[in-house]
């Protein structure tokens, strides 16, 4: 037995001298007194037993990165199932799967395994931190294994301590190989290009491939997705150099892309194909985003001396590399779903992270009733775009009907499934309306049920709460039930403004019914159709969806990210609104503000046609404001982090630019605004250097001052801001101090990793910001060229670290979980054995039935060895044949009185006793033992009843 808190048993000093003082009448009830608080010590200090037993957890350590096999996953996933259906009743079997980070895909339990749902970046495996993530959960002095599928490469940390720290708790890692064949694997191992070069100089660029045999490969360079350069020739066995010679183009970033196929099968294709980077030198232009590149905006731009390229959002790739081509972005009037919210969350990231700049000009299209609300880069913008009850002018009735099918229990992430996401947006919407407004929200299956019927908006947060709550019930969503019973909540509606939003899967909606006529009838009602697909455009019942909108005459908007339904419900709640965007003229001015930003007053500005009513953030710097009720800013501009964000709420270019359009200086008050935004283009002092360089997966960012110098150009070390984007995922950034590396040097090594870019920007205290050009790995490390059989090397040096083996038979693993004792806590059954004691002894106290039984089981013992003795003795005699003639009493000395044998008189008795005789011994007769027995029990019980007694006149008060 252990102890957990031992020191609870110093009490007992206190209590054996209380139990000293005050003694207990009996020792019955002193023992129980003392047997009950010994207990209750007990369960206080923690006692528990340790058992030995062999039930314990089984974590499967599943490899989900891109280096793995075809079809990993399923054989992954059929390996859980298997062990899960051998597993013990006791047993707990937990899964992590990993790539560049670990994700916990079951919790240990007995559940049944539902597949592998998370995301993980498959461009990586760290083997170290899935092995410490797995460790995690196996509880603590509990047997357990891990049973790693992988194929052995590891490209984060080295793994050997994570499985120290198995071995030091005692649980083998074991392994089983799934890898792709490394025989035959033709690859680029490296290419070599300069940094950065100076605009239209030749860059030489230098490839070097590895081929297992002699054969004949095929080979191109492709800059920007044009071939210019490609050829063919035999090649032996071993390393071969491709070299490539091209001129640069203008300044930004160049990127090439080396591509090599040879004659011969090639188990790993992926690195045959290499990207690099090179930075060119130079002014950057600004980047004009429009729908028409061709508009008088560009060319106003162009007139006023700026470097411009203007293209539709479509045409933008949106990358860290892209981006970097420029030094500001220009949104000119285009809505939010155009550019993608992984797009605008890189947009964000690079202003703020590398010192670029972002402007954003108004209309129907930009701002709240451009989806931009709750967006990635509104946070960066000067100016908020909330609906004010003070600014309302109209009242609006909506209806939200939501989806409940059993396709919105899917997760998304983050432990969210697509209703969670779904509810969040709905009650999104909630907080956007004000009092003025009615509000109900329907959730719909195979039925309407009304969640929230229509009412004023009064209380939002029970509004809110009851959205919440809604939770998928299965079926499929029924299109025609939806929209008659939101319609039938509008019919009733105190607004002249009606709105119905449909949420639907565009691949699960089903029974649309009459639902072109109920739309006609909807129409004749002024209640208007919005439509938010889940999925894409060319889904199954997308076509549906889109006709619902068109003849609702609202928006039909898609997406596959559930996270983008709180923006696109808010953006359809500004649109349905009809307050954000204000289409009529309205004169302006500029303020104060405006010579330090533009350089000029512009004193004499025109009215504009129409705005975007935002709202001034309370840090930012207002240059022109409107002079209408609202007094809303026109412009606005403030620092974004690193970088710079101006506002232009009035339409630049369009129906409603209004009298503005035909200002002489309209064309130099939009250039000046745009120069703010794209900022000076600092160099960096003649003294200073800053370069960088890729070392394997390293680039190493330097920074070189002047060995004779009077004194530091700064007080505080320089620090480095580098922006990592991911193909298809949201961008993050680090921000690292440089450290010396000699007397005149300071290095700062950036780790790379898998397909991303990075782009480092150097912050220089007191002297400026400066943004080197961005840096690759040519392909994932996941493909890097491996010798057959490295990775299971790997494997079986973990396994023999820590007792493990690997694994033919997977069910076999649950045999071998090592014995180890299990604690089994003890206080539960103490506290319950204490309380029985105590209750005895009230009982004791009360009834004294609990001594008077022990007395009674007392008297049978006796009894019973009497018995028992008697059964052992051979029969005698009976006692009159044993008594001699002249020994026989006589008649007058066996006299009776009352039926009962006479006694001797006490004189007789004395007499025979001083002369040495005793007298007779009354003969005994059948049945004497028990009588004597049963007076011994009726003794016994008058004693008991006696003591009951006094212990009751002691109780009982005096008087």
């Amino acid at each position: 037995m252990t102890l957990d808190h031992p020191g609870w048993l110093l009490l007992a000093i206190p209590l054996a001298a209380a139990l000293w003082r005050w003694r207990l009448p009996s020792r019955l009830l002193a023992g129980l007194r003392i047997a009950a608080l010994a207990l209750l010590l007990l369960a206080l200090a923690g006692a528990a037993l340790r058992l030995p037993s062999r039930y314990g957890t089984v974590v499967v350590v599943a490899d989900r990165s891109a280096s793995m096999p075809a079809h990993a996953d399923q054989r992954q996933a059929e390996a859980v199932r298997l062990l899960a259906d051998r597993r013990g009743a006791r047993d707990r079997l937990a899964v992590v799967a990993f790539g560049r980070r670990p994700v916990v895909e079951q919790t240990p339990g007995t559940g049944a395994f539902g597949g592998f749902a998370a995301e993980v970046d498959p461009h990586g495996s760290d083997v170290a931190s899935a092995i410490r993530r797995a460790l995690s959960l196996v509880p603590e002095d509990s047997p357990g294994r891990l049973l790693i599928l992988s194929d052995g490469r590891a490209t984060g940390a080295d793994p050997s301590s994570a499985a120290f720290r198995a071995a030091a708790r005692r649980i083998a890692l074991d392994y089983r190989v799934l890898a792709r064949p490394a025989a035959g694997d033709a690859a680029i191992l490296h290419v070599d290009a300069p940094a950065s070069v100076a605009p239209d100089e030749v860059v030489m660029i230098h490839a070097w491939v590895r081929l297992p045999v002699a054969q004949t490969v095929r080979y191109e360079l492709a800059h920007g997705g044009t071939v210019v350069a490609s050829g063919e020739q035999a090649a032996g066995s071993g390393i071969t150099r491709l070299t490539f010679r091209h001129r640069a183009g203008r300044s930004g970033t160049a990127e090439y892309t080396v591509r090599l196929a040879g004659d011969r099968p090639d188990p790993v294709p992926e690195n045959n194909r290499a990207r690099v980077l090179v930075g060119v030198e130079g002014p950057k232009p600004v980047l004009v985003v429009t729908q028409t590149p061709g508009a008088a905006l560009a060319g106003l731009l162009r007139r006023g001396g700026m470097d411009i390229q203007a293209r539709p959002p479509e045409a933008c790739t949106w990358s860290l590399a892209d981006l970097s081509n420029y030094t500001g972005v220009l949104l000119e009037n285009v809505p939010a779903e155009t550019i993608g919210e992984t797009a605008l969350a890189r947009l964000s990231a690079w202003v703020a992270g590398t010192g670029g700049g972002v402007m954003m000009t108004g209309g129907k299209h930009a701002y709240g009733p451009g989806g931009y609300y709750k967006s990635p880069l509104e946070p960066i913008l000067p100016v908020s775009m909330e609906l004010r009850k003070e600014h309302r002018k109209l009242a609006l009735a909506m209806v939200v009907a939501l989806d409940r099918s059993g396709s919105m229990t899917a997760p998304v992430g983050g432990g969210k499934t697509k209703m969670d996401l779904a509810n969040v947006a709905a009650a999104e919407v909630v907080g956007l309306l004000s009092s003025l407004d009615e509000f109900g929200c329907v959730a719909v299956d195979s039925a309407a049920h009304v969640v929230a019927p229509l009412r004023p908006v009064e209380d939002k947060g029970a509004i809110q709460s009851r959205i919440r709550r809604i939770e998928s019930m299965g079926g499929g969503i029924f299109i025609y039930e939806a929209l008659s019973t939101a319609a039938r909540m509008l019919a009733d509606a105190q607004a002249q403004t009606r709105h119905i939003i449909l949420f639907a899967d565009a691949a699960d909606s089903e029974e649309p019914g009459a639902y072109k006529d109920l739309l006609k009838t909807c129409r004749q009602a002024n209640i208007t159709v919005s439509v938010i697909g889940l999925g894409t455009k060319s889904d199954c019942d997308a076509d549906l969806l889109r006709d619902i909108a068109s003849r609702g005459e609202g928006r039909c908007m898609f997406t596959t990210r559930a996270q983008e339904l709180p923006r696109l419900f808010a953006q359809d709640t500004f649109v349905a609104a009809r307050s954000a965007f204000l289409d009529e003229p309205t004169p302006v001015h500029a303020t104060g503000t405006m010579l330090a930003l533009a350089g000029q007053a512009f004193a004499d500005m025109p009215a504009v046609g129409g705005y975007n009513l935002c709202y001034l953030r309370p840090e930012a710097n207002l240059a022109a404001v409107t002079d209408d009720e609202y007094t809303a800013p026109l412009v606005a501009a403030w620092m974004a982090g690193a970088g710079r964000a101006l506002c232009y709420t009035g339409e630049a270019d369009g129906e409603f630019t209004g009298p503005i359009a035909g200002w002489p200086k309209v064309g130099e008050f939009l250039t000046t605004l745009a120069k703010w935004t794209a900022g000076p283009q600092d160099e960096l002092p003649g003294h200073m250097v800053l370069a960088q360089q890729l070392v394997g997966d390293v680039c190493r960012v330097a920074l070189y001052l002047p060995p004779r110098r009077d004194a530091l150009p700064f007080d505080a070390p320089p620090t480095v801001s580098t922006l990592r984007g991911r193909p298809g995922g949201p961008p993050e950034t680090e921000v690292h101090p440089m450290q010396w590396d000699g007397p005149d040097t300071l290095v700062l090594d950036v780790p790379l990793s898998g397909n991303e870019t990075a782009l480092a920007s150097v912050r220089i205290p007191e002297v400026g910001q400066f943004t080197l050009p961005p840096v690759c790995l040519p392909y994932s490390a996941e493909y890097r060229p491996a010798e057959e059989g490295e990775g299971r090397a790997t494997l079986a040096r973990l396994a023999r670290a820590t007792g493990g083996v690997e694994r033919a038979d997977l069910p076999l693993i649950w045999g071998d979980l090592p014995s180890a004792p299990q604690r089994v806590p003890l206080a539960p059954w103490l506290l319950v054995t204490a309380v029985g004691l105590v209750l005895v002894e009230v009982l004791e106290r009360r009834t004294a039935l609990v001594s008077a039984g022990a007395a009674w089981a007392a008297g049978l013992l006796p009894r019973r060895r009497a018995r028992e003795a008697a059964a052992e003795r051979p029969a005698e005699r009976p006692a009159a044949a044993k008594i001699a003639p002249e020994a026989a009493p006589e008649p007058a000395a066996a006299t009776q009185t009352e039926g009962r044998p006479a006694t001797p008189p006490p004189a007789e008795a004395a007499a025979a006793e001083g002369a040495g005789t005793k007298p007779a011994a009354e003969p005994r007769k059948p049945g004497g033992q028990g009588k004597r027995a049963g007076t011994d029990l009726r003794d016994a019980l008058r004693k008991a009843r006696r003591r009951a007694d006094e212990r009751t006149r002691r109780r009982e008060p005096d008087g």
